[in-house]
């Protein structure tokens, strides 16, 4: 299947080589993409522009969106909707406000263009190796394009949810899962930390991470980043504000996710007063999404 790739960050450009990797043929475009030298290490094919991507691209056309929520995403919406041909199929699978796919929606809908919004798990791992999505919008259209998206997801780890906005909805209550989970980890190794035992947090972690019922991919991480030298010496106890914080306000208002009110105020809090807590926290973050974190000083 040929489809269009709009997106070529982290976990863009990842999930276009995983893509390629499983027989499917790329046009991708980005407004800063890979130096060429790498696109042709890399095999990827790229346009100068998204006019000439769809242009390349036969029909039914279908475009999809690896892009970060906002005016990234809307913009590119917008000059799709305005250039596309009908019976089109356009995948967002950014971090989109539900409510915004459900706009979005009807506005494809309009010009009798297919609309998917993908709710996108699994981090930069997930991208390269096997993602998790969740898809809402038109089941014609996620029927389509599902061989697609079984090849770049782990078997059992994808599927269509319900109408438009359920995807992206469904990854919203995802990372105020994520956000509980992560802060009751961090805040046991703070515990752990601090007692009068002279705990190995490193052996600690190992142990939680192999058939305990805590065992995760998050605790993993958090092995992992005992087992690197040098690496928790190296980052604040400071969790920067990411993407999702300000859809995790939504939820807190519209839902009674009563352990994501407190996983927020969490983190906010180590922007006033770092905590070792906020470092676990901000080494997860870096190990699976590429998250930024504040050097130690």
């Amino acid at each position: 299947m040929k489809i269009g790739f709009v997106g070529l960050g982290k976990m863009g450009l990842n999930l276009s080589l995983s893509m390629m990797d499983k027989g499917h043929k790329l046009i991708a475009y980005d407004i800063t993409p890979p130096s060429y030298k790498e696109l042709k290490k890399l095999k990827l094919t790229c346009t100068s522009s998204l006019s000439k991507l769809i242009e390349l691209l036969p029909s039914p056309k279908i475009v999809w969106l690896m892009l970060p929520s906002g005016i990234a995403t809307s913009s590119t919406l917008k000059e799709l909707l305005n250039t596309l041909e009908k019976g089109s199929i356009v995948i967002d699978a950014g971090n989109s406000h539900f409510k915004d796919s459900i706009k979005r929606f009807e506005e494809f809908k309009t010009k009798q263009i297919y609309f998917l919004d993908c709710g996108t798990s699994g981090g930069i791992a997930g991208a390269k190796k096997g993602a998790c999505m969740m898809f809402g919008g038109d089941k014609i259209a996620y029927d389509i394009v599902e061989p697609i998206i079984k090849d770049i997801c782990v078997p059992n780890g994808f599927g269509y949810i319900g109408k438009s906005g359920s995807g992206h909805f469904t990854k919203m209550i995802h990372n105020g899962i994520e956000y509980g989970m992560m802060g009751a980890i961090a805040e046991g190794m703070e515990a752990l930390k601090t007692s009068d035992f002279k705990i190995s947090l490193s052996e600690v972690s190992r142990i939680y991470s192999n058939g305990s019922i805590i065992e995760s991919k998050l605790m993993s991480l958090v092995n992992k980043s005992f087992q690197k030298e040098n690496y928790l010496d190296q980052i604040s106890g400071v969790v920067p504000k990411g993407e999702t914080e300000d859809k995790m306000r939504y939820l807190v208002k519209n839902t009674n996710m009563v352990l994501l009110k407190k996983s927020i105020l969490m983190r906010v809090q180590t922007r006033k007063k770092e905590s070792f807590a906020g470092k676990i926290i901000s080494a997860m973050r870096n190990q699976f999404g590429g998250h930024s974190t504040n050097k130690k000083k």
